[in-house]
């Protein structure tokens, strides 16, 4: 059955950020390094800032020294400080985080990319990713983008509700929900995904912030376990579905539940790290569906072009 929304009711309201500098995972106050889970020294870069070259749809892991690699354009508060610590953040930058939704259309109002257009396609969670709102622009318009340039972002989703699903839909516009052609078969909601995680492969993140803000992170240390658990394929922009996992006003172990997410940054080599996912939708029941589909990537979904 087709399912229907309250998408006809939905808030939209602008929302103001601005592109975030490249930062030091963890903020960057304690070391240059961050420590892998074989007590190795590591960089850490991927955070913050404009990739030219990792977008949505490219592999998640691999992408040597990195750390919590996010994809195209990180967005932040428009009145935040790169380096505020946890707890600190502006009233302003914490409606940029909660109310964005995957889907939502951005426009950039000053500088020499002016009037530029992209979509918000996800959010980070962890290793100083907290606080950024993240984008996709066209190839053309990353060369025209600085970081300090400031964005509008066009909110729509807070509050999408799926009648007659027993569970909860969340970081998605009404928009992007539709393309994802869910159907609904008494109260269980089917949703494309390309692979299903079991609980016992998430680490860190569980049990901190809301649902709107922040992922769970799919371990990706030691090696062997990316091989044992075949998420070395994963993309930037796949959607999964976590078993017996709870993403809905938190994050945690739930036996029965299903949360179905999008991964939106990359790997770690710290312990108990790797690949983000945030939720989109999540069912205590255990009401969700997952289709598999390895096509299931926001690349095909917000039509991005790459």
């Amino acid at each position: 059955m087709v399912v229907k929304t309250n998408k006809n009711r939905m808030l939209r309201q602008a929302l103001m950020a601005k592109i975030a500098p490249p930062t030091i995972p963890g903020g960057g106050t304690r070391s240059t390094y961050v420590t892998t889970w074989d007590g190795k020294p590591k960089i850490g870069i991927g955070v913050g800032g404009i990739k030219y070259n990792v977008k949505i749809g490219d592999p998640c892991l691999g992408w040597p020294e990195t750390e919590f690699l996010e994809p195209g354009v990180a967005l932040m508060g428009v009145d935040e400080k790169p380096m505020t610590g946890y707890g600190d953040t502006k009233p302003t930058a914490e409606a940029l985080l909660k109310y964005s939704c995957i889907g939502n259309r951005i426009v950039m109002v000053n500088g020499s990319g002016k009037d530029a257009a992209g979509v918000v396609t996800g959010k980070g969670g962890v290793g100083g990713t907290q606080r950024h709102v993240l984008a996709h622009f066209k190839e053309a318009d990353l060369e025209k983008l600085d970081v300090g340039d400031k964005a509008r972002v066009e909110s729509e989703g807070v509050a999408l509700k799926v009648e007659g699903f027993d569970g909860r839909i969340f970081n998605m516009s009404p928009a992007f929900l539709e393309a994802l052609e869910p159907e609904l078969d008494g109260d269980i909601l089917e949703l494309p995904v390309v692979k299903e995680i079991p609980i016992i492969a998430l680490g860190m993140g569980v049990g901190g912030g809301s649902a709107e803000t922040g992922n769970w992170c799919i371990q990706s240390n030691p090696p062997h376990l990316v091989e044992q658990l075949g998420i070395d394929g994963l993309r930037f922009g796949d959607l999964v579905a976590c078993s017996d996992a709870l993403i809905s006003y938190g994050k945690g172990l739930y036996k029965g539940a299903i949360t179905v997410g999008v991964i939106t940054t990359g790997g770690s080599d710290q312990a108990g790290h790797g690949p983000g996912v945030l939720g989109l939708a999540a069912s205590k029941k255990g009401k969700i569906k997952p289709r598999i589909d390895t096509e299931a990537n926001l690349v095909n979904y917000l039509e991005l072009e790459v």
